[in-house]
């Protein structure tokens, strides 16, 4: 069975990615696994007790509720954890070690406004060889009153 990937960003974009999440694992067959990343604040902590963040109170009810929303669908989701120093690097080791071939990322919106998309290639570039197809939760357009998604698939992305 194949699996999609979700990583748990804020509670607004992981909900509307799981939703969608759920109706591709429903038509396609796939299971979901949300990643939860642990980022650290130095390399050393990786590995280490240091490295870990306990789930809190508030972040429990939050999995109980993505629990149900794939529930409702009839789908079935496994929670994966994971130390990191990059969250990008960290959802393109997990697509490859979990065997993911959808994934659905947050990538933060920042000040500067390329780097955003460099950010994303760089995600795109890591995702290439393993033919993953990456899902973006894009910027609302303010002009139409709705939020799209990007879809982008590393498969064919081309070459820098």
């Amino acid at each position: 069975m194949s699996r999609i990937l979700v990583q748990i960003a804020n509670p607004m974009w992981t909900k509307r990615a799981l939703h969608l999440a759920c109706g591709l694992a429903r038509e396609q067959n796939h299971e979901i696994i949300l990643l939860r990343l642990m980022q650290v604040e130095h390399i050393s902590y990786l590995g280490s007790e240091f490295g870990n963040s306990a789930i809190t109170h508030e972040d429990y009810l939050l999995l109980q509720e993505y629990a149900a929303t794939a529930e409702d669908y009839g789908i079935t989701v496994t929670l994966e954890q994971t130390q990191c120093l990059s969250p990008l690097d960290a959802i393109a080791d997990a697509a490859s070690l979990l065997d993911a071939r959808i994934i659905f990322a947050h990538i933060p919106q920042s000040p500067v406004p390329f780097l955003r998309e460099l950010r994303l290639h760089h995600l795109e570039r890591r995702l290439r060889d393993s033919g993953c197809l990456l899902y973006t939760l894009d910027a609302p357009d303010l002009y139409e009153g709705h939020s799209t998604w990007l879809k982008r698939s590393s498969a064919t992305s081309s070459s820098s």
